[in-house]
């Protein structure tokens, strides 16, 4: 009994220096890095597979204080026969003989005579029994066509992924054993797109963010479990501010870079899936399977908040009402591409901002056809004051709004009024009702609730005075 547990301690040591107990990848926006966590003995042996642009320079190792490194070394790059191709070739080539095979019995069928059949009912069996095998051969030979054609495409997929690595050795001593190491190194093969499906609900008031995304995978092995953390910025972005130089009046100033800092990141225990951490935000996702030199689709965030909607009437642009959703996010996203959908209806596919946290946020879900807007020129003119040292320049507008849902809808009617730069312009807002505000830009805003059916009028307009 002895013996056994020694030797299944020995089987398990062995094992455990030989395969990572944990995989863990970090992808930023314009780099990745892959983390591999093995379990130590008291001193052995790690060998481990990594791409061949990898160099001793970029690899890191975090282990314990009880552990340190003794020595690490890279191969020449090897190469080696995909054992996946192996069988998808082997599949191909059976697939392939089982066609030949349906050929020959369909050639055997026809050259069968009934000459020497001389029952009439025999004879009508037979045919009959004869032209279903020739129609069951020939649609399992279509079927295994397909098969095959699949097959030769899954080939060329993976021929086009270079076979290719190096082996990183990790020579290493604990003084206690059962620690834990890990080797972190780049890869460059990675390309990482988030996009979102955000969709409305006019009914219950609220928006849905999924966060999706493709990764490709262009690593040396596939991994059926692997945690990704997905951060929300550039891997050596700009870490500090430009360097304080002083400005002298009469000299040209020199422009003065400042150098980027380069941090290595590392696995970190985090057991929650997003978080906020001091500067950026995280995801971790769990237990992911990605398979190298494929697009693998992740999904890695639901989240529903409330949201308010409105109708918003550009009069300086369209003359159209848009639906305008707006909410608060507790999280932040990065911006990428979007899939807007309303009350489960595809909207559009378009490129949004970021979406930043705890900060109000305005989304657009397309026109709203059931507010119409009627736009009627009432009065333009052009005059000049009694004495003649005035110019006056009047133009105005009715615009009818209408409700034609069931329900009660709100409403922002938003106007442009000329902006005058000039101190010999000047010019006055003409408005019925009193529009709600009104910014230095001319931006004239109302702001109302219509009911079922109803209507509404707004007088717009403006006067120009020109005292030169």
């Amino acid at each position: 009994m002895k013996i056994l547990l020694i030797f299944s301690a020995v089987v398990a040591s062995l094992f455990a220096t030989t395969t990572p107990v944990h995989v863990e990848l970090d992808i930023y926006s314009n780099k990745a890095f892959l983390n591999k966590t093995y379990e130590l003995r008291e001193s052995g042996e790690i060998t481990t597979r990594v791409p061949t642009q990898t160099t001793l320079a970029n690899i890191r190792y975090k282990t314990e204080q009880s552990c340190q490194v003794k020595s690490s070394s890279l191969s020449h790059v090897k190469k080696e026969i995909n054992p996946e191709l192996q069988n998808l070739r082997k599949d191909k080539a059976k697939k392939s003989l089982e066609v030949e095979a349906i050929v020959a019995k369909n050639r055997l069928l026809k050259t069968l005579s009934l000459e020497r059949v001389e029952s009439l009912s025999k004879m009508e069996q037979i045919s009959s029994h004869l032209a279903k095998n020739l129609i069951e051969n020939l649609r399992l030979k279509e079927i295994l066509k397909k098969e095959i054609e699949q097959i030769e495409k899954e080939l060329n997929e993976i021929s086009s992924t270079k076979e290719r690595y190096k082996k990183l050795v990790t020579i290493y001593e604990c003084r206690v054993p059962w620690k834990k190491m890990t080797i972190s190194y780049p890869l460059n093969g990675i390309r990482y797109t988030p996009f979102y499906n955000i969709s409305a609900n006019t009914h219950d008031k609220s928006i849905t963010i999924e966060k999706k995304a493709t990764l490709f995978f262009k690593g040396v092995e596939s991994y059926k479990d692997i945690d990704l953390n997905i951060h929300s910025y550039r891997f050596n972005q700009k870490v500090a501010p430009l360097p304080f130089y002083p400005r002298f009046l009469g000299q040209k100033m020199r422009a003065h870079l400042a150098k980027s800092e380069a941090v290595m990141s590392v696995a970190r225990d985090i057991d929650i899936q997003h978080q906020e951490l001091e500067t950026k935000s995280l995801y971790r996702v769990k237990g992911v399977e990605l398979k190298a030199g494929e697009k693998n689709l992740l999904r890695i965030d639901k989240k529903v908040v409330d949201a308010s909607f409105k109708s918003a009437i550009d009069a300086y642009g369209t003359n159209r009402a848009y639906l305008e959703a707006t909410f608060k996010s507790e999280k932040s996203y990065i911006s990428a591409h979007t899939n807007l959908f309303l009350n489960q209806n595809p909207i559009t596919s378009k490129h949004i901002n970021r979406i930043q946290k705890d900060k109000e946020t305005k989304l657009y879900f397309g026109e709203d056809q059931h507010i119409q807007i009627e736009k009627e020129l009432i009065k333009t003119l052009d005059e000049k004051t009694f004495f003649g040292d005035k110019k006056i320049s009047t133009q105005n507008w009715k615009y009818t709004i209408t409700n034609k849902k069931p329900y009660s809808a709100d409403i922002e009617f938003i106007a442009r009024a000329p902006v005058s730069k000039d101190a010999n312009i000047e010019v006055n807002t003409l408005a019925r009702p009193e529009f709600n505000s009104q910014s230095a830009e001319g931006k004239t805003i109302w702001s109302f609730r219509l009911e079922a059916n109803a209507k509404k009028e707004i007088i717009f307009g403006y006067e120009i005075l020109k005292t030169k």
